[in-house]
Parts: structure tokens; C-alpha cells; sequence
């Protein structure tokens, strides 16, 4: 087993990071000492596949529980499907001490986390993710939010877990594209932490889109423990852990201009290339690197439809973007592994010439 302990000034956790872990959940909440009602939110895809061990985790449990099962998308990250969990909450009259479970993919997470901090003025929330974009990425470091009109994640509030518990099983069922999804951050982070994790995934790339056990557990393990870093040092992101945007100002873009036909981890796949181009127009990155890194990016391509993208809509996007500071965009460059420059900004020329390029790169 490999935990990752999230140390923070107040609200560190765990995330235990083990196949089968879902069995032992009843387990560690009891270690956590977190007691109190229970209301478990349950992906209605990820039921359907695993109802099997949720219900057992549910008849287990001593005290009180309630299941919501939600039908769970992009468009359906919303106050609707919010308010659908504070209705069961109020309903089933949850107090303070409550405690909300997450079970599902990032959508689920990150709605399910917003509720925990706006219900009641907060209650305890566990994250379970079952994709592997969600262990890797939006699990883990307190983000939580909803979409509001075209703009992602515009609604939302820092607030922490108190426990992430990644269980591989979860992935067995999983499609290549969710897989290739996840992957995408995967590859986020070999360009955010060192050669070591770089050379393992440009290596192993094969293996990973067919989630191959070790490959992955290796994978999920260096990347949570890379995000756990960061975010125990900046928390809020208001400096260091703004290199997680990596590739992200591109990726939100393209998302709303392609109604979110394009999933996240493709968008971000799409948006690294388009920063790593960026980079190079901005004199960042040498040719030669850019060229290496591309390299990285050769067996994911042709796996991503990138027909009909509208460079001038998703420019519009990116001026939506909260991440924006003076109505100005701001971007996350890459000079090399590990060596990122944060808040840049670019012309609309420079831009267009990166999507112009990672266009081109999709498409060859």
C-alpha cells in the first residue's frame, strides 16, 4: 500500500492509494473517527458496474446511511444536480456531522465537495474516485465547484477532504478514452516534476493507455504525491500551485468551444501541445526540447478528434477564464522539465499561431 499524507496547516489528510481499498472504507472512516450520517453520492454508471461492493459498504455500516444515485455529466454540472443533494440532505434532516462520500469521477468529486462546504456551513466529505483522471488530479487538494453558463468551474470554494481513498479495482472497468483522460494529466505532471517521471511515462506510454497494473499504480502514486507537494505549500494557489494550470488555459478554452464533446483529459492533452508551441513563440523553450516533448505526445494523438475548432471562440473562452488577473490572460509556459513560468501573457497573433500549430500536430 502507498499513502500519501496531504500535509497542510489545518485539514492534512490521507490519501491511501490501494487495490481494493474500498473494502476496507468502513474501516478507515472508524480510524478517522468520522462518525455521524452518512450520505453516499454514487455515480450512476459507476453503480451500475460496482452496485455490488457499494451495497455491501453501505449494509456494513452501523449507523445511518443514505445512497443518492446521480445521472452525472459535464452539462449536468450544475446547481441542479447540487441542489439534488442538498434536497436528500435536508430531507433525510442531516446535521453538522454529517459526512458526504464521493463515489465517481471528478464531476461527481467536485460537486459533491461544494456541497460539503456550503451545506450547513460545512460538513465532512470523502473523496472515492473512480477514474483515473479524478486519483489523479481533482481528488486530491480542495478544489470544488460547479459550472455556471459557459464558464467551467466558476462556482465553487477551497475545501479539503477529509480522506481520499484511491482503489485500482475501480479502474478495471474503465474505457481507453477514460483512460487516455486521465493520462492526460498524468503527462502534466512528468513535465512538472523531473526527468526521473518524464523518461518513466515517455517509456511506458503504451502500457499506461492500457492500464497496465504497475505502470498505473506507479503512475498514480508520483502523481499524487508531486500534487500533495505542491498543494501543502500553496494551498489557494496563489503562487506555486498555479503550475498545476499547466496546458489548462488552452484546455478549459477548447472544452466550452466544443460543448465538452472534447473531455477534459483530451482538452488538456490538446492544451499542453499548444503551450509547449507557446512556449517556443515566447522564446521560452528551445526548438530541440520542443521537438523532444512532442515526441511524448505521438502515440496519444491520433486517439483525439480535433475537427472544427474555432481559434477565435476559443480565444473569447479563455477571456472568461478565472484564472485571468486585469482582464489580461494568463498562461503557464515551459522552459524544461520542471522549469515553469507562471502568469505570461501573449498577443493574439502568438496565440493564434500555438493553436494554428497544435492544430497541425493533431492532425499530421
Amino acid at each position: 500500500m502507498n499513502n500519501v499524507f496531504v500535509d497542510l496547516k489545518e485539514n492534512s489528510y490521507d490519501v491511501i492509494i490501494k487495490k481494493n481499498s474500498f473494502s476496507s472504507l468502513n474501516k478507515e472512516l472508524k480510524e478517522r473517527n468520522l462518525y455521524g450520517n452518512i450520505l453516499i453520492v454514487v455515480d450512476k454508471s459507476v453503480y451500475k458496474t460496482h452496485s455490488t461492493k457499494i451495497e455491501k459498504f453501505v449494509k456494513s455500516h452501523k449507523g445511518k446511511i443514505e445512497k443518492l444515485i446521480l445521472d452525472i455529466n459535464e452539462s449536468k454540472k450544475s446547481f441542479e444536480t447540487l441542489n439534488k443533494i442538498y434536497d436528500k440532505l435536508i430531507k433525510k434532516n442531516f446535521g453538522r456531522d454529517s459526512l458526504l462520500i464521493a463515489v465517481g469521477g471528478g464531476i461527481i468529486g467536485d460537486v459533491c465537495g461544494y456541497a460539503s462546504a456550503t451545506y450547513s456551513r460545512g460538513i465532512q466529505f470523502v473523496q472515492v474516485p473512480t477514474t483515473l483522471l479524478a486519483a489523479v488530479d481533482s481528488s486530491v487538494g480542495g478544489k470544488t465547484g460547479i459550472n455556471f453558463g459557459s464558464v467551467k468551474n466558476i462556482v465553487g470554494a477551497f475545501y479539503q477532504p477529509k480522506l481520499v481513498l484511491i482503489d485500482f479495482n475501480f479502474f478495471t472497468s474503465l474505457k481507453e478514452r477514460e483512460i487516455l483522460c486521465g493520462l492526460g494529466e498524468v503527462i502534466k505532471y512528468a513535465f512538472l516534476s523531473n526527468n526521473e517521471f518524464f523518461l518513466f511515462v515517455q517509456s511506458n506510454i503504451r502500457k499506461l493507455l492500457k492500464a497496465s497494473s504497475t505502470q498505473i499504480n506507479k503512475a498514480v502514486y508520483e502523481s499524487v504525491l508531486f500534487k500533495a507537494g505542491v498543494v501543502a505549500s500553496d494551498e489557494k494557489e496563489t503562487g506555486l500551485r498555479k503550475i498545476l494550470n499547466f496546458g489548462h488555459t488552452f484546455a478549459h478554452a477548447v472544452e466550452v468551444e466544443k460543448k465538452h464533446q472534447i473531455l477534459h483529459g483530451e482538452a488538456v492533452i490538446i492544451g499542453m501541445v499548444a503551450a509547449l508551441y507557446l512556449s517556443n513563440e515566447k522564446g521560452l523553450l528551445k526548438e530541440s526540447l520542443l521537438l523532444t516533448y512532442l515526441l511524448l505526445f505521438d502515440e496519444v494523438k491520433d486517439k483525439i478528434k480535433i475537427k472544427g475548432l474555432d481559434k477565435k471562440k476559443i480565444i473569447n473562452a479563455m477571456k472568461k477564464d478565472k484564472k485571468n488577473r486585469d482582464g489580461k490572460i494568463k498562461f503557464v509556459l515551459i522552459k524544461e522539465i520542471g522549469n515553469l513560468v507562471l502568469d505570461v501573457e501573449a498577443d493574439n497573433k502568438q496565440i493564434n499561431n500555438a493553436l494554428n500549430n497544435a492544430i497541425k500536430f493533431f492532425k499530421n
